[in-house]
């Protein structure tokens, strides 16, 4: 059960999939990339590497030294593409830069945002870069008061130091947030180990990782400012 005291100050969140159509958008890119390599693309190829694509980023991001996220996704794209047989070309990243520079938000998220707008402040911790996420911000709508990136903390989740950096960024402390995210090994896992209270934004209805259990579920954000109002 969540819980609001201590009150928080500042309530966070994911950005990628929790606020905006990551999924939608990755497989969007992969449909365009793959039609400039064959034909006809079936939707389980376009999948298949969209999925692909999202799995090695991820992978990447978590070897050392840092790697901005462009870097990151070019890698993902030119290592997915040649599995699939195919050789990347410049286009074929300025495809994903271009579709993943502005990502529409999900239909529930604007006014939810706003209405939690009304008590508290709102910040982005995302496994992106400043330049990325920019479009995708002002796609979204809502005024966000904070928006902290990889790149600022030079340092991807689930690493800690990306949430230790927001939280200083932020001025407050962990126990002053509340994190509302979808992705399991990137956010949950984070909270549960730096024991942040966390909402499970469950869209794609995956089976939940025991070990990172949240404090509440919601199936998208259009019941966020209910459970997050003082009783």
């Amino acid at each position: 059960m969540l819980k609001l005291d201590p009150l928080p100050k500042v309530i966070t969140f994911d950005c990628y999939g929790t606020l905006v159509q990551w999924h939608r958008a990755v497989r969007q890119a992969a449909a365009t990339v793959l039609s400039s390599h064959m034909a006809e693309a079936s939707q389980e190829r376009i999948a298949g590497l969209a999925d692909r694509v999202r799995e090695i980023a991820t992978q990447h991001q978590q070897q050392s030294p840092f790697r901005e996220y462009e870097a990151v996704l070019n890698a993902s794209l030119n290592e997915a593409l040649s599995e699939a047989g195919y050789k990347a070309t410049s286009a074929d990243l300025e495809t994903l830069l271009a579709t993943l520079g502005k990502i529409e938000p999900h239909p529930e998220v604007p006014a939810a945002l706003s209405q939690l707008r009304e008590r508290y402040r709102i910040g982005i911790v995302s496994n992106t870069s400043d330049n990325l996420i920019a479009g995708t911000v002002n796609a979204i709508g809502t005024p966000i008061d904070f928006v902290i990136t990889a790149q600022q903390a030079q340092a991807y989740k689930p690493d800690h130091r990306l949430f230790l950096h927001a939280h200083s960024v932020m001025g407050v402390t962990k126990d002053e947030t509340i994190h509302v995210a979808m992705g399991q090994f990137s956010d949950l896992k984070v909270c549960h180990e730096l024991g942040i209270r966390s909402v499970w934004i469950d869209r794609e209805g995956e089976p939940l990782h025991p070990s990172w259990k949240p404090d509440a579920v919601l199936k998208d954000l259009s019941e966020l400012s209910q459970l997050l109002t003082p009783s």
